[in-house]
């Protein structure tokens, strides 16, 4: 973004009569109440953030202590170019440095503790797998996925990655290290896939070490999320927590909808919040771990795939059938036990064995090596381990490491059991064989605390769409409604990504309110010859390779000369040089 752009908005008119309520307590949320306070000068007080469960942060979470053990669902990619989200942490004091912000804290760390992984891929019970002698993709491959990055999505609606590739595309190290990085499976939407292409050109030569992706001093909710919560309730933004919102009354005027109240419920009972045109609302429409289940050590997952109650789901399809432009949520939710998997987090005590085995033979400090994929597990396993302390509390003779399956329907290789029905022993199990240490286990076990995490909708954001699945950020007409979070509409971006949150929240403020300052642009790094030409240096496997080359072996290939003018004029104009906002 530019210095000129870095504008202070001057007060809109009557915004201190104005009112905020915001459907959601996640990041989306969170950074709705943000912009609000600060770039759109509403007072906090107007501000009220409505969350159905007792903690706030959303999919973002990260809880326990070392007697009882760690929890914590997720785990993010962040690299650099998330514009929005370091805008954000800009703002927000760190907890535990005066002076400092949570963007020059996690720059600190990053800098000291950089990701450069050399165990990424492997099998045959903890080898390291070949993945750097030889090409990501083969030629005809390459060609496929050339030609999906200059296709425009109206001819990609509904359409499955297995679709568009051959069966040899998934037998690629590329495939095998773009899915499981990032949880996508051939029946996953096409059109996502070339997003996150085009969004992460920039990373595209350097996935086989992961470099360029950060990560946080303590887990994010302690990163990120705890010190937001604590500057907001500085601010006096509301919280309403144990409150769900289960109704939204809409009025219709000719081309204008508005919405005119919510119904709320707590365990109290139900109430009404009456709004008029000056009440803004924002609805974070559908979450990622909605629905979550939980297992340990003893338990298998109980998974919940109720179909009635759906939370923000729930209330989204209610707008939907009223209109069509708050999209098709059904395109996304209908299928849990194909968009479900399991993640486990492990707290380890007084056992530095394991850390210290996986330290050794990947090379890789504790925190360092990023995420680790297993190539020939059933399961589709992959595990991180962290830096320590991931937590605040965590004490020195505790190490955690969070873990996932991505295909947890298949039976394991060890544990011939599907993952989805197996308890956290059962999985730890199956784990360690991977990892050559099964003759390890019964020593392991009696020292780690599994919490295993269900979530039906983990990748329903991923399902095969068209044009108009997702709402528009604010719909067409729409008078004080604007959508947050992962299913949502933003042109030029990709979702399952932290950006995508703060980056609905900005654009439903700045919309909403017509703020005189301009929104940051998605990052055009697409653009930029120099990672077009790495790229495809990294994906051949080839130390001399000039765009010419790629022009002349590639480009005929897939292109025809009259799309080559289309392929032109569909890059956009600069930005970089305007006399105005």
């Amino acid at each position: 973004m530019l210095f000129y752009d870095r504008v202070n908005a001057t007060v809109p008119d009557g915004i201190e009569r104005k009112t905020a309520h915001i459907i959601g307590g996640g990041i989306g949320g969170l950074a709705a109440a943000a912009f609000l306070a600060t770039d759109a000068h509403m007072p906090a007080g107007n501000i009220t953030v409505y969350e159905d469960v007792s903690v706030l942060g959303g999919s973002m979470d990260g809880t326990g202590n070392p007697p009882t053990g760690y929890v914590c669902r997720g785990e993010r990619e962040l690299e650099a170019h998330m514009e929005c989200l370091w805008y954000l942490c800009s703002k927000v004091p760190s907890l535990k440095r005066p002076g400092r912000t949570v963007l020059d804290e996690t720059r600190e760390f990053n800098c000291r503790e950089p990701i450069s992984s050399h165990w990424r891929i492997i099998e045959k019970q903890g080898h390291k797998a070949d993945y750097e002698s030889q090409p990501m993709l083969p030629k005809d491959c390459a060609a496929q996925l050339l030609r999906l990055l200059v296709t425009p999505e109206d001819e990609l609606q509904d359409k499955a990655i297995r679709d568009w590739f051959s069966s040899s595309f998934f037998e690629s190290n590329f495939w095998l290290m773009f899915s499981r990085i990032l949880s996508f499976d051939d029946y996953h939407s096409v059109m996502e896939m070339r997003r996150y292409l085009l969004r992460f050109m920039h990373l595209g030569a350097s996935t086989p070490r992961l470099e360029g992706i950060l990560h946080t001093e303590y887990n994010e909710f302690d990163a990120i999320i705890r010190p937001l919560i604590v500057w907001l309730e500085s601010l006096g933004v509301r919280f309403e927590l144990g409150t769900r919102v289960v109704d939204m009354a809409l009025e219709s005027q000719s081309d204008t909808t508005t919405v005119t109240s919510l119904t709320t419920e707590t365990l109290e009972g139900r109430s009404q919040v009456s709004l008029t045109a000056d009440d803004l609302v924002f609805f974070t429409n559908g979450s990622l771990t909605q629905n979550s289940a939980y297992g340990d050590n003893d338990t298998a997952v109980p998974w919940n795939l109720d179909r009635h109650d759906r939370g923000v789901f729930t209330l989204w399809e209610k707008l939907a059938a009223l209109d069509p432009k708050f999209g098709h949520p059904e395109k996304f939710i209908s299928w849990p036990e194909k968009t479900r998997w399991i993640s486990f987090l492990v707290t380890l005590a007084d056992y530095p064995d394991f850390v210290d085995h996986i330290e050794k033979v990947s090379g890789d400090k504790r925190g360092n090596g990023g995420g680790v994929t297993v190539k020939d597990s059933g399961w589709d396993l992959g595990f991180i381990i962290h830096s320590k302390p991931f937590f605040p509390n965590q004490t020195d003779n505790v190490d955690v490491f969070w873990a996932y399956g991505l295909r947890g329907n298949n039976v394991g290789d060890y544990v011939k059991k599907p993952m989805v029905e197996c308890t956290g022993d059962e999985i730890l199990t199956e784990f360690l064989y991977h990892l050559g240490l099964v003759d390890t286990v019964e020593e392991f076990l009696a020292h780690a605390k599994a919490s295993l995490a269900g979530m039906p909708y983990i990748t329903s954001q991923f399902m095969p769409r068209a044009i108009g699945d997702r709402p528009k950020v604010i719909p067409d007409g729409s008078v004080n409604l604007g959508f947050l979070g992962q299913f949502v509409e933003v042109d030029g971006d990709c979702v399952f990504t932290v950006e995508t949150s703060v980056r609905t929240a900005m654009e439903a403020v700045y919309g909403l309110l017509k703020l005189d300052k301009p929104i940051i642009p998605v990052s055009p790094t697409r653009f930029d010859l120099r990672h077009i030409a790495a790229n495809a240096k990294a994906t051949l496997n080839v130390d001399d390779f000039h765009l010419t080359d790629l022009l002349k072996l590639l480009l005929p290939a897939v292109v025809h000369p009259h799309e080559m003018v289309k392929l032109t004029n569909s890059i956009p104009k600069p930005t970089d040089v305007r006399p105005g906002t």
